[in-house]
Protein backbone atom coordinates (compact mmCIF):
# COMPACT_ATOMS: atom_id res chain seq x y z
CA UNK A 1 0.00 0.00 0.00
CA UNK A 2 0.97 3.77 -0.55
CA UNK A 3 -0.03 6.42 1.08
CA UNK A 4 -0.03 9.93 -0.27
CA UNK A 5 0.13 12.78 1.93
CA UNK A 6 -2.08 16.38 0.71
CA UNK A 7 -1.21 20.20 2.47
CA UNK A 8 -4.48 22.20 2.09
CA UNK A 9 -5.79 25.23 3.65
CA UNK A 10 -9.66 25.03 3.68
CA UNK A 11 -12.45 22.17 4.60
CA UNK A 12 -13.90 23.29 1.36
CA UNK A 13 -10.83 22.06 -0.70
CA UNK A 14 -10.67 18.98 1.33
CA UNK A 15 -14.44 18.27 0.63
CA UNK A 16 -13.90 19.43 -3.16
CA UNK A 17 -11.15 16.45 -3.07
CA UNK A 18 -13.32 13.94 -0.96
CA UNK A 19 -15.67 14.35 -3.66
CA UNK A 20 -13.05 13.92 -6.56
CA UNK A 21 -11.35 10.79 -5.15
CA UNK A 22 -14.78 9.29 -5.55
CA UNK A 23 -15.20 10.06 -8.97
CA UNK A 24 -12.13 8.64 -9.26
CA UNK A 25 -12.83 5.20 -7.80
CA UNK A 26 -11.36 6.07 -4.50
CA UNK A 27 -13.63 5.58 -1.55
CA UNK A 28 -14.01 7.43 1.47
CA UNK A 29 -12.53 5.08 3.48
CA UNK A 30 -9.01 5.52 1.70
CA UNK A 31 -8.91 9.17 2.29
CA UNK A 32 -8.45 10.80 6.49
CA UNK A 33 -7.85 13.88 7.16
CA UNK A 34 -5.95 15.77 9.99
CA UNK A 35 -7.00 18.93 11.22
CA UNK A 36 -6.29 21.20 14.30
CA UNK A 37 -9.38 20.25 15.04
CA UNK A 38 -11.22 17.25 14.32
CA UNK A 39 -14.98 18.70 15.01
CA UNK A 40 -15.28 20.76 11.39
CA UNK A 41 -14.17 17.75 9.78
CA UNK A 42 -16.46 15.57 11.21
CA UNK A 43 -19.11 17.84 10.99
CA UNK A 44 -18.20 17.76 7.59
CA UNK A 45 -19.23 14.20 7.10
CA UNK A 46 -14.98 13.68 6.12
CA UNK A 47 -13.46 10.67 7.23
CA UNK A 48 -11.01 12.24 10.05
CA UNK A 49 -8.36 10.76 11.70
CA UNK A 50 -8.50 8.41 14.85
CA UNK A 51 -6.78 7.76 17.81
CA UNK A 52 -4.92 5.01 15.96
CA UNK A 53 -3.63 7.08 12.95
CA UNK A 54 -3.03 10.27 15.04
CA UNK A 55 -0.67 8.47 17.96
CA UNK A 56 2.14 5.85 18.22
CA UNK A 57 -0.72 3.60 20.20
CA UNK A 58 -0.33 0.80 17.43
CA UNK A 59 3.31 1.09 16.90
CA UNK A 60 4.17 1.88 20.38
CA UNK A 61 1.63 -1.20 21.82
CA UNK A 62 3.11 -4.11 19.42
CA UNK A 63 7.07 -3.16 20.38
CA UNK A 64 6.06 -3.53 23.78
CA UNK A 65 4.41 -6.81 23.37
CA UNK A 66 7.38 -8.09 21.42
CA UNK A 67 10.02 -7.08 23.56
CA UNK A 68 7.30 -8.25 26.99
CA UNK A 69 7.46 -11.16 25.44
CA UNK A 70 11.04 -11.89 24.92
CA UNK A 71 10.84 -10.90 28.34
CA UNK A 72 8.64 -12.93 29.58
CA UNK A 73 10.45 -16.22 27.83
CA UNK A 74 13.40 -15.13 29.21
CA UNK A 75 11.73 -14.83 32.97
CA UNK A 76 9.99 -18.31 32.71
CA UNK A 77 13.03 -20.01 31.55
CA UNK A 78 15.23 -18.92 33.77
CA UNK A 79 12.42 -19.71 36.81
CA UNK A 80 12.30 -23.11 35.31
CA UNK A 81 16.04 -23.74 34.61
CA UNK A 82 16.83 -22.52 38.40
CA UNK A 83 14.42 -24.57 40.13
CA UNK A 84 14.06 -21.43 42.72
CA UNK A 85 11.74 -23.19 45.72
CA UNK A 86 13.67 -26.42 45.29
CA UNK A 87 11.26 -28.48 42.96
CA UNK A 88 11.26 -28.41 38.97
CA UNK A 89 8.29 -26.27 37.57
CA UNK A 90 6.44 -26.97 34.95
CA UNK A 91 6.97 -25.69 30.98
CA UNK A 92 3.26 -23.96 31.88
CA UNK A 93 5.22 -21.61 33.87
CA UNK A 94 7.19 -20.30 30.57
CA UNK A 95 3.72 -20.16 28.89
CA UNK A 96 2.17 -17.89 31.56
CA UNK A 97 5.06 -15.61 31.81
CA UNK A 98 5.53 -15.02 27.98
CA UNK A 99 1.93 -13.85 27.87
CA UNK A 100 1.62 -12.11 31.09
CA UNK A 101 4.73 -10.14 30.18
CA UNK A 102 3.47 -9.57 26.59
CA UNK A 103 0.20 -8.05 27.74
CA UNK A 104 1.90 -6.07 30.06
CA UNK A 105 4.92 -4.94 27.67
CA UNK A 106 1.49 -3.75 25.21
CA UNK A 107 0.21 -2.10 27.83
CA UNK A 108 2.77 -0.14 28.84
CA UNK A 109 3.74 0.31 25.15
CA UNK A 110 -0.10 1.47 24.56
CA UNK A 111 0.06 4.48 27.74
CA UNK A 112 3.44 5.49 26.21
CA UNK A 113 2.34 5.60 22.18
CA UNK A 114 -1.21 7.42 23.17
CA UNK A 115 0.92 9.92 24.60
CA UNK A 116 3.67 10.39 21.08
CA UNK A 117 2.21 11.75 18.00
CA UNK A 118 2.30 9.22 15.20
CA UNK A 119 6.37 9.50 13.61
CA UNK A 120 4.71 9.19 9.97
CA UNK A 121 3.35 12.15 10.81
CA UNK A 122 5.56 14.19 12.67
CA UNK A 123 6.78 16.11 9.09
CA UNK A 124 3.04 17.79 8.34
CA UNK A 125 2.14 18.52 11.98
CA UNK A 126 3.57 22.44 11.65
CA UNK A 127 1.41 22.42 8.54
CA UNK A 128 -1.86 21.31 10.94
CA UNK A 129 -0.56 23.63 13.48
CA UNK A 130 -0.33 26.28 11.10
CA UNK A 131 -4.31 25.49 10.26
CA UNK A 132 -3.87 23.63 7.47
CA UNK A 133 -5.69 20.07 7.22
CA UNK A 134 -3.42 17.46 5.89
CA UNK A 135 -4.92 14.80 3.39
CA UNK A 136 -3.86 11.43 3.64
CA UNK A 137 -4.94 9.02 0.39
CA UNK A 138 -4.52 5.49 0.46
CA UNK A 139 -3.68 3.37 -2.74
CA UNK A 140 -3.49 0.08 -2.82
CA UNK A 141 -1.77 -0.27 -6.31
CA UNK A 142 1.04 1.80 -8.18
CA UNK A 143 -1.82 2.36 -10.57
CA UNK A 144 -3.95 3.46 -8.25
CA UNK A 145 -1.80 5.94 -6.67
CA UNK A 146 -1.00 7.36 -10.47
CA UNK A 147 -4.57 7.83 -10.94
CA UNK A 148 -4.64 10.04 -7.42
CA UNK A 149 -1.56 12.10 -8.60
CA UNK A 150 -2.88 13.22 -11.97
CA UNK A 151 -6.10 14.34 -10.45
CA UNK A 152 -4.32 16.21 -7.56
CA UNK A 153 -2.60 18.00 -10.53
CA UNK A 154 -5.34 18.70 -12.56
CA UNK A 155 -8.08 19.75 -10.30
CA UNK A 156 -6.68 20.67 -6.56
CA UNK A 157 -3.68 22.65 -7.34
CA UNK A 158 -4.44 24.65 -4.12
CA UNK A 159 -2.99 21.30 -2.67
CA UNK A 160 0.26 21.17 -2.43
CA UNK A 161 1.67 17.03 -1.93
CA UNK A 162 4.27 17.23 0.92
CA UNK A 163 5.45 13.34 0.53
CA UNK A 164 4.36 9.77 0.31
CA UNK A 165 5.51 6.39 1.87
CA UNK A 166 5.92 3.24 -0.12
CA UNK A 167 4.53 -0.33 1.72
CA UNK A 168 2.74 1.91 4.65
CA UNK A 169 1.77 0.44 7.72
CA UNK A 170 1.26 1.38 10.85
CA UNK A 171 3.45 -1.46 12.70
CA UNK A 172 6.32 0.07 11.11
Amino acid sequence: MKRLYYVTGTLDSVQNISRDLDVTGIDEGRMHVLGKDSGPVIRAQLHATTIWEDTEIMHAGFLGALFGALGGFIIGSALVAMEPWGQQLALSVVVFSTLFCMCFGAWLGGIYGISSRNHHLQPYWKDVEDGNYLVMVDADTEVQARRVERMMEQRHREAREVGHEDGFSPFN
